[in-house]
């Protein structure tokens, strides 16, 4: 048997996808070798050591609020996807368990749906539905950084130079298309071959706040860390977060790492690069170990607690 042959277009698809996450890639390992080279490890140790507890506590209380959110987006797409068929304690655990495992580890399309999988089959769901629910996170997901860029654009940033109110009055007005869409009656949207139901016009908005939230929270966790000299304010450094998580997707990198920290250490001066890598190693624990560490115990208990349980 004979594999398919891939068309031109594919394959040209396929070669600019890679060409620009190794792209990307590459200008990152550039960019943090050139950055670090320049620092002294004391410098970055002793710049951890002077983050203020309330800071860390107060990063940590953000993190919450935005896993807390992104655990949301899994209870509404369950719901959408398979109402009524899943307990809210088990969309909870496997929207939380998979949101933490996959900002660890990367490759959402593949983990998210794979975990997703191994939990919500275990109450019936099948195959093609969860590809639906992870369709839908991902779906809100991005709706929450258009909502967030939308605002910072609107109270336009230093970082905008004058234009950020025009670009982000066309977000809005995406978003109240969409709405519209939504509120026309439309349970479905059909893409080739692939369909999947949509939220009503209510879920869909409520969705927006809790993305608005859910980048708030994150943000938040990064900016704490930062000392307060260098750290301008949240506004002005919302775009750079947003910016650096976007890279950090793709360049399709676990966790997106080290395009990340690329990008954020470019929006800052040398002399203060080595503060805001100690404040990006903090953010790595409290926003990606920590969360993985108690995600990845609580997959394994319940893994044993299928494995033993009586048939």
């Amino acid at each position: 048997m004979t594999d398919k042959k891939r068309s031109p277009k594919t394959v040209a698809v396929w070669l600019a996808k890679h060409v620009l996450m190794l792209a990307i890639l590459g200008v990152a390992v550039f960019l943090l070798h050139r950055y670090i080279a320049r620092m002294a490890w004391h410098d970055v140790r002793d710049a951890v050591d002077r983050i203020p507890r309330w800071h860390v506590a107060g990063s940590i209380a953000a993190a919450l609020l935005s896993w807390a959110c992104l655990t949301a987006y899994d209870v509404f797409a369950v719901e959408t996807v398979v109402p009524g068929k899943v307990s809210m304690r088990m969309k909870i655990f496997a929207g939380a368990t998979a949101h933490a495992i996959c900002n660890a580890l990367g490759f959402h399309a593949i983990t998210g749906t794979a975990l997703r999988y191994r939990i919500l089959s275990t109450r019936g769901v099948s195959a093609a539905d969860v590809a639906r629910v992870v369709g839908l996170v991902g779906f809100a997901v991005a709706m929450g950084f258009a909502a967030v860029a939308a605002i910072a654009l609107m109270l336009e940033p230093s970082i905008a130079h004058g234009w950020g109110r025009w670009l982000g009055a066309a977000l809005v007005s995406l978003f109240v298309l969409l709405l519209r869409w939504l509120a026309g009656k439309h349970d479905e949207l059909r893409v080739w071959k692939f369909s999947t139901p949509v939220p009503s016009a209510r879920s869909a908005g409520a969705q927006i706040v809790i993305g608005v939230l859910e980048m708030i929270g994150a943000i938040a966790a990064m900016y704490l860390l930062l000392p307060t000299e260098i750290a301008g304010s949240f506004l002005d450094f919302a775009p750079i977060y947003v910016g650096a998580i976007i890279a950090g997707i793709v360049s399709n990198t676990p966790g997106g790492i080290g395009a990340f920290e690329a990008l954020t250490l470019a929006a800052f001066p040398q002399e203060q690069r080595a503060q805001v890598l100690a404040a990006l190693l903090a953010y790595r624990v409290i926003y990606g170990l920590g969360p993985l560490a108690i995600a990845s115990l609580a997959l394994g208990a319940f893994e044993l607690h299928n494995r033993t349980r009586k048939p």
